[in-house]
C-alpha cells in the first residue's frame, strides 16, 4: 500500500523526451480504460488558452487513463468550496495524531502532523485534510461534482476517503487537460469564487513546485514575471504534473504524465520542465 504515500508526494525528474508530435483537436476527449504497460511511456499535453492545444507528445500515450492521484486535489477543493463545506482557502483543520497510526504507513512527511487550511492542505498534498473534505462532502456529491466536471471515468465507487488513490477513478492526460482548461477558463459549473480561489492556491513560488516533500527546482530561473501554477500527483504506476502557465497577455495549461512500473518519484516534473522550456513557455 506504499502508493497511497507516494500519492501525496509526487515531484517528477528524469525521463527522457520521447518525439514530439504536434496536434490540434478539442481537448477532454474521452478516453477507454487501458492497462499500465510494464515499459515506462508518457504524455505531454501543452494547450495555449485563447488558441487551442500546440503539443501533444506522443500523440498516441495521451488518451490511456490512469489515477489521477493527488492531482484529484483540484476538483476536490472546487467541490469543497462551491459546497460550502469548507468556506474559503484558510479554513483549518485540526490534525488527529491518529490518523498516522491508521494510515497504511506511519512514516509521513512530518508536513503532514499540524493543523493544515485548504491552502497548505493544497500546497503540501496534505492526505488527510482531503479526507475530512471526502467525509464532508459524503458519496452522493462526491459523485455529483464528478458528473458535474465530466472527470475520468467519474467513478467514486471504491470507498468515500480512497477511491483517487488508486482506484477505482481514472482520467486520462487528455481529459486532465480538457479540465484545467474549463478552470482557467472560468468555465467549470461551481461558482466563479471557487474556481478564483482554487487558482490562487495551486500558484508557486519562483522557480520551483512545492509538495510534502519541500521545495523541488522547475527550471529556473522563469522569464520575467511568470506565474506558475501547479500541482503533482503519484500513484504505484503513475506520476503526473499538471497546471497552469501565464506570462504576460498569455498563458497556457499542460499536463505531464509518466506510467510504467518502478518510476523515479520525480518523472513528471522534468519532462513538463524540459517541455515547457522546447516551447519556449518557460
Amino acid at each position: 500500500m506504499a502508493w497511497a504515500l507516494r500519492t501525496a508526494l509526487s515531484i517528477p525528474i528524469g525521463l527522457a523526451l520521447v518525439g514530439a508530435v504536434a496536434c490540434h483537436r478539442s481537448p477532454g476527449t474521452a478516453a477507454p480504460n487501458a492497462a499500465v504497460s510494464s515499459l515506462p511511456s508518457s504524455c505531454f499535453l501543452l494547450y495555449d488558452l485563447g488558441v487551442g492545444e500546440v503539443r501533444r507528445s506522443p500523440a498516441e500515450a495521451c488518451s490511456t487513463r490512469v489515477s489521477p492521484a493527488s492531482t484529484f486535489k483540484i476538483p476536490h477543493a472546487l467541490a469543497a468550496l462551491d459546497s460550502g463545506v469548507v468556506a474559503g482557502p484558510d479554513v483549518r483543520f485540526a490534525y488527529d495524531a491518529s490518523w498516522a497510526k491508521s494510515w497504511v504507513t506511519p512514516d509521513v512527511p512530518e508536513i503532514w502532523k499540524r493543523d493544515h487550511t485548504l491552502a497548505t492542505a493544497m500546497r503540501y498534498s496534505v492526505v488527510w485534510y482531503f479526507q475530512r473534505v471526502a467525509t464532508m462532502l459524503g458519496p452522493d456529491r462526491e459523485h455529483a461534482y464528478l458528473a458535474k466536471f465530466k472527470y475520468g471515468n467519474q467513478d467514486s465507487s471504491g470507498g468515500l476517503t480512497t477511491f483517487w488513490l488508486d482506484e477505482p477513478l481514472r482520467i486520462s492526460p487528455d481529459e486532465q487537460e480538457g479540465f484545467l482548461v474549463r478552470l482557467y477558463e472560468n468555465a467549470l459549473p461551481v461558482s466563479k469564487a471557487a474556481m478564483k480561489t482554487v487558482r490562487e492556491i495551486l500558484i508557486q513560488p519562483p522557480g520551483v513546485v512545492v509538495n510534502a516533500l519541500g521545495e523541488h527546482p522547475f527550471d529556473a530561473p522563469w522569464p520575467a514575471g511568470t506565474v506558475v501554477s501547479a500541482k503533482t500527483g503519484s500513484g504505484d504506476e503513475v506520476r503526473w504534473l499538471v497546471g497552469h502557465v501565464e506570462r504576460g497577455h498569455r498563458s497556457w495549461v499542460f499536463a505531464s504524465c509518466v506510467v510504467g512500473t518502478d518510476l523515479d518519484p520525480l518523472a513528471a516534473i522534468d519532462l513538463a520542465a524540459k517541455s515547457l522550456r522546447a516551447e519556449h513557455v518557460l
